[in-house]
């Protein structure tokens, strides 16, 4: 049994569970306002982002079909970061007391809720590697066999626009574009129209 096996949940969960659909870009909470429930994406793409008090904002995660957010909501009295729908999505809605009890009394449950923690917090430190490398093309390419490791692939296909990436990254959309085509012309990648092929595991 596993949070998104729906119909297997504990009876008082799987009655309280909720199905939200959102439209681009609107929002699902704020970051400060009460922490009452956890949620997993059914379909479309979240922005996780925290804002800082120069007014800029920190993108956590992006949040696609089969991710979790606000694992937070079990611990804390407050949201600590805001979630945007970047697509029209439909989000899975786990209210905090419902879900506390039930993986108090199911350990494949709580199973499921820890191993979507862990592979959150290595997706963080992830962010933080990268964000510490000063090259721009290196950091890129880092990104790429990042995302390509993740889906076991030798390609990468955007899904989101170049300029939001790149601002995740830490770039502007000018210095992402450059780094692009510097990896492009050194042969590191091939780029096909949406999709950006790896051409070896060298990242000097």
């Amino acid at each position: 049994m596993n949070l998104l096996s729906i119909d297997r949940l504990p009876e008082n969960l799987r009655h309280a569970i909720a199905l939200r659909e959102l439209a681009p870009e609107q929002i699902l909470f704020r970051q400060g306002d009460s922490a009452s429930a956890f949620f997993i994406v059914e379909a479309g793409r979240f922005r996780i982002a925290r804002y800082v008090p120069e007014g800029r904002s920190l993108t956590l995660q992006i949040a696609k079909a089969g991710d979790s957010f606000a694992e937070i909501t079990l611990f804390s009295d407050v949201y600590a970061y805001t979630a945007t729908a970047e697509i029209a999505s439909r989000i899975i809605i786990y209210p905090k007391r419902e879900l506390l009890a039930a993986l108090h009394q199911h350990s494949d449950l709580l199973e499921d809720f820890m191993t979507r923690l862990i592979r959150k917090n290595l997706s963080l430190i992830t962010q933080l590697q990268l964000k510490n490398i000063r090259a721009a093309h290196r950091r890129v390419l880092q990104y790429l066999y990042f995302l390509a490791d993740a889906e076991n692939v030798d390609a990468v296909s955007f899904d989101r626009p170049l300029n939001q990436i790149a601002i995740d990254l830490g770039l502007s959309p000018a210095t992402f574009s450059r780094a692009l085509t510097r990896l492009e012309q050194e042969g590191r990648i091939v780029r096909e129209q949406n999709l950006i092929r790896l051409q070896n595991s060298s990242i000097a």
